[in-house]
């Protein structure tokens, strides 16, 4: 039984390391100013709600927090090279709790939300214990907008009242997808784009040069994770798809040719296609203005004109609230690209 055990523990992929000190995090230094003196004092509030775009660095924040949350020796961030930080590196620190979307046991397939079996099982019921070895128990909830009513229902008596030893952290890209009940329960610490300069110094750390780290660049707009894990070709991939929706959309000869781009699209994370999308949107209207832009994109541009541009944009405002109501994402994107 003991060989059996070890050959599947050999078999296992290998989990990549988990950062845990602050030597490579690119941008928002005010956050981590916050959340260091927060850490320093020991006031850190128990219910925290990271917002913010897609892959600008809300998670990998939070994970160093729950690691500093842990560490022997903080300073206030984690030290990274006590038991407990190695522990977290390797994304095995009992303590550090992960609630996401899982896998449907039925169909195989990634579930579009969390359910509130998990809420009591992956949180409510351990919160009832203190923690295994660690001086917190904490909670990291992501993607927080994907939590079923009855889930977000399920956590709001913990939010308000944890105990003493409870961290809950939420990250979102869609805050307005939870309800305002678990909003208010929590401290908001909002993310944006990383400044460009930072920006080129994560692609120099990415082993990015030349016309790919231009590339990546444009691509990344301000989400360093995406350099890092090499996301910013499948969203450059993105972009061609959405400044040929923007050329195109317009004329009906060209529905067929489109249709399949657009249900491609809406079988991608909405929230990050959404963001995509209102980049380029207002790339081509800077470009309309007097700005610069690659030759798909400033076709886009003369093709949909400034007024056209702007209703694209007020369209991709609003799908996020009709996304609350699980409005079926390749309508959005077909109300957005090819209505005039």
């Amino acid at each position: 039984m003991a060989r059996k055990r070890r050959d599947e523990e050999e078999s296992l992929p290998e989990i990549p390391p988990r950062p845990v000190t602050l030597a490579g995090f690119a941008g928002h230094a005010r956050q981590v100013a916050l959340l260091g003196r927060a850490l320093s004092r020991s006031v850190l509030n128990p219910s925290l709600l990271f917002s913010g775009p897609p892959s600008v660095g809300k998670a990998a924040l939070a994970w160093r927090l729950a690691a500093a949350l842990q560490c022997v020796a903080p300073a206030p961030w984690a030290c990274g090279a006590c038991p407990s930080c190695r522990k977290a590196v390797r994304g095995s620190h009992p303590d550090i709790r992960t609630v996401t979307l899982e896998t449907n046991a039925d169909t195989g397939k990634l579930r579009k939300e969390i359910l509130v079996d998990q809420v009591r099982e992956r949180v409510v019921a351990p919160l009832a214990l203190p923690p295994y070895e660690g001086r917190r128990l904490v909670f990291l909830v992501e993607p927080a907008e994907a939590l079923r009513t009855e889930a977000q229902n399920a956590l709001l008596k913990s939010l308000e009242e944890p105990p003493a030893y409870g961290q809950f952290i939420l990250l979102t890209s869609n805050p307005a997808g939870l309800l305002p009940t678990v909003r208010s329960r929590c401290q908001h610490v909002t993310f944006g784009p990383v400044p460009p300069g930072e920006m080129r110094r994560a692609a120099e750390a990415a082993g990015l040069r030349g016309e790919e780290a231009e590339s990546a660049l444009a691509c990344a707009a301000g989400a360093p994770g995406l350099l890092f894990s090499g996301a910013w070709r499948e969203a450059l991939s993105r972009r061609e798809t959405l400044a040929a929706l923007l050329e195109h959309g317009l004329a009906a000869s060209r529905y067929a040719d489109l249709a399949p781009r657009v249900e491609a699209l809406a079988q991608e994370p909405p929230a990050a296609v959404l963001a995509e999308s209102l980049r380029v949107v207002a790339e081509a209207q800077r470009f309309l203005a007097g700005g610069a832009a690659a030759e798909p994109l400033a076709r886009a541009a003369r093709a949909r004109g400034q007024e056209g541009l702007r209703r694209v944009a007020d369209r991709l405002s609003e799908a996020p609230a009709h996304l609350v109501r699980n409005v079926n994402p390749r309508l959005l994107f077909e109300r957005a690209f090819l209505v005039p």
